[in-house]
């Protein structure tokens, strides 16, 4: 990632800004490390590259925001977005959404051994109306009150209309020749190494042990913290922490209990809990809420996060 780079941010009931947020940062390269100083945000970060530690303030930045609107790290951010940043005007939001749907890169699987990358949606229409926004494609549309949303719902209409390989709907051999006429397809070393990926990563998530909400008391009243791993299957950068967390578990036993939830299996739970995105990490202490890491900014970052809350071992001061 560029120190040019422009980041496209909607600020809540302030509409939507264009802002080079990685100007501020500060590099220096001392002894083969790349260090970063944020100091409008009061953020450092320590990498092999540059990149690395940009991803590092972003992953941090990206807490400051989950206390939403209101909270004194969101407000913070935003004033800093409102300082160096530009309004765009709602004709250049339904532009630039527009250019970000069509040439959105979608994974085409035909079957396990064939599949595409294809911009799926790169002869969509957009429109506004209100507060509802609706996107069409394929003679198919998808509304909701944001674009994602209305992304997500045409695709669940395309999904309708083709159906699988071994239950074909009444479209597929038309999406099938249409997307291997514009997709790139995925290679076999690709697609062996994802599966070599998967693997690793079920394992991992399967030495995390599950637990309910209701179980968070008891756990974390054992001596030492726990730290609830909020997760779904659906989750990328989910899948990202498990190996992560896995390690960590093994790495800090006696000192730190970590454990998993699986968001979907729990209604309301995102209400209970008081969080936007996923993963989120909560420790817990005697059944409070001692800390929380909302998404993953790289494993230095996370380890910095966690290791002033674990318990303390013989020989600690």
């Amino acid at each position: 990632m560029e120190r040019g780079h422009e980041f496209t941010i909607n600020l809540p009931g302030d509409g939507t800004y264009v802002v080079k947020l990685l100007e501020g940062v500060e590099i220096d390269e001392v002894g083969g490390v790349t260090s970063g100083l944020w100091s409008a945000f009061d953020l450092h970060a320590q990498g092999d590259s540059e990149d690395e530690v940009y991803q590092e303030l972003l992953g941090e930045l990206q807490q400051r925001f989950a206390g939403g609107p209101g909270s004194p790290e969101f407000e913070h951010v935003r004033a800093y977005i409102h300082e160096h940043g530009s309004r765009l005007s709602d004709e250049e939001v339904a532009a630039l959404d527009l250019a970000k749907v069509r040439g959105n890169m979608v994974r085409w699987r035909i079957t396990d051994d064939e599949q595409y990358m294809v911009r799926l949606w790169q002869n969509s229409e957009l429109h506004r109306e209100g507060d509802t926004v609706t996107v069409r494609a394929f003679e198919l549309e998808g509304s909701g009150e944001h674009l994602g949303q209305a992304v997500q719902a045409l695709t669940a209409a395309v999904s309708d209309a083709t159906g699988e390989h071994d239950a074909p709907g009444p479209r597929f051999d038309e999406f099938t020749s249409w997307v291997r006429a514009n997709g790139e397809r995925v290679s076999a070393e690709v697609l062996a190494e994802e599966a070599e990926q998967q693997a690793e990563y079920i394992a991992a998530r399967d030495k995390l042990p599950a637990i309910t909400p209701d179980d968070i008391d008891a756990q974390s009243s054992t001596g030492i913290p726990l730290l609830v791993d909020f997760w779904a299957a659906w989750c990328g950068p989910c899948r990202q922490v498990t190996p992560v967390l896995a390690d960590l578990a093994q790495q800090w036993a006696g000192r730190i209990a970590i454990r998993k939830i699986d968001v979907d299996q729990f209604d309301g739970i995102w209400e209970r809990f008081d969080f936007r995105g996923i993963p989120a990490m909560l420790m817990f202490k005697d059944g409070k809420e001692i800390h929380r890491v909302i998404g993953f900014g790289g494993k230095q970052s996370l380890v910095a996060e966690l290791e002033p809350h674990l318990a303390s071992v013989d020989g600690d001061d």
